[in-house]
């Protein structure tokens, strides 16, 4: 008899609770509207949400140190025509995004889609997640807020953790006078590139596959959009107050999504996080 593969037993529970989930979407939703059956299609319809409603909350930012959270105060305040909406939206769809990007990799780890020619999608798919983090956790950093100032912080003593750093990072953002224009325009940068890079990571995704699914079905792409609207009507996005690198953020609402990878750090070691 030959040896089970490591992880089978897993995969094939996974699997089966999948296709159990599918199967009872699809009588509210049916086949076409169900998003467990279009994870792949579904992740770039968000992408693409985000990607518009970034530019345009980009065209009411200010990215000087001392003008980006006064100007998403204005984006929220509506000073900016529709900013809250569109602020909110972004927020949303983002969250979204990662979510659809995690359980699209699960499916396709508990479908066993990771071997044989199917593994260069796999590889590329999982460097798409790292992609997909920085271009979110470097978002919250532009609000410059308090939890920017946790965020950019937090991501400053992981990298620390690396032995080449030893610690010159955070010392960055131990001093009040320590983030200028210079240092904005390098974060607006990062979170442009980001995108873009995960945006011609996810065309080569696609190459080794014959019939790739980038759009998902109409009723499915509206109905989603049109609940991320709703809910950031609803439920605006608020920042905390603005960052103060003279005093620790203090007690903060996470954006889990993205931000969890910081509250893991801190309950472990950033070590432990790599």
């Amino acid at each position: 008899m030959s040896a089970a593969k490591p992880g089978a037993g897993g995969r094939a529970r996974l699997a089966r609770a999948q296709e159990a989930i599918e199967r009872a979407f699809d009588p509210a939703f049916g086949q076409a509207g169900n998003p467990w059956r279009h994870l792949g299609g579904l992740a770039y319809w968000l992408f693409w949400i985000v990607a518009v409603t970034g530019i345009y909350v980009y065209i009411g930012y200010d990215s000087r140190a001392d003008g980006a959270y006064a100007s998403v105060a204005a984006l929220s305040s509506n000073a900016f025509p529709l900013g809250s909406f569109a602020r909110s939206l972004h927020r949303y769809a983002s969250d979204a995004f990662v979510v659809v990007v995690l359980a699209h990799l699960a499916r396709e780890w508990a479908f066993e889609r990771y071997a044989h020619f199917r593994r260069f999608s796999w590889l590329t798919g999982v460097a798409l997640l790292w992609l997909v983090f920085a271009s979110g956790i470097g978002g919250f950093w532009l609000v410059w807020d308090r939890l920017a100032q946790y965020s950019l912080t937090a991501t400053a003593e992981w990298l620390d953790a690396l032995p080449f750093f030893g610690g010159a990072l955070v010392r960055n953002f131990i001093a009040a006078d320590a983030v200028s224009d210079r240092f904005f325009s390098l974060l607006v940068f990062l979170h442009i590139g980001f995108p873009l890079a995960l945006l011609a990571l996810m065309w080569v995704h696609l190459q080794r596959l014959a019939r790739p699914r980038t759009h998902p079905p109409r009723v499915l792409a509206w109905g989603t959009a049109a609940a991320l609207a709703l809910l950031s009507l609803v439920r605006p996005v608020a920042s905390a107050p603005p960052a103060d690198l003279a005093t620790a953020p203090g007690t903060l609402p996470l954006d889990w999504f993205y931000l969890g990878v910081h509250a893991f750090a801190d309950a472990t070691s950033p070590a432990l996080l790599w």
